[in-house]
């Protein structure tokens, strides 16, 4: 009897642990690749012929990207 309660606290604790990490995993693949531009990163699109116009344009595009689709 006493060993069947353990289990099932044992057990409770883990699935409250495994729901703790899908949340926490969740919410950081909800921000994967959506960080703006770095300077290095807006240097090289310059180098290669983008205005600060189109710069920023890919900057909102990133900025709506959305994984979920």
């Amino acid at each position: 009897m006493i060993s069947s309660l353990i289990g099932s606290v044992i057990m409770s604790a883990v699935t409250i642990a495994m729901l703790i990490a899908i949340n926490y995993t969740d919410k950081a693949l909800t921000k994967v690749g959506r960080y703006p531009l770095t300077s290095q990163e807006r240097q090289i699109l310059k180098n290669a012929g983008f205005n600060s116009v189109d710069v920023e344009n890919i900057n909102q595009e990133i900025k709506s990207l959305n994984f979920y689709k």
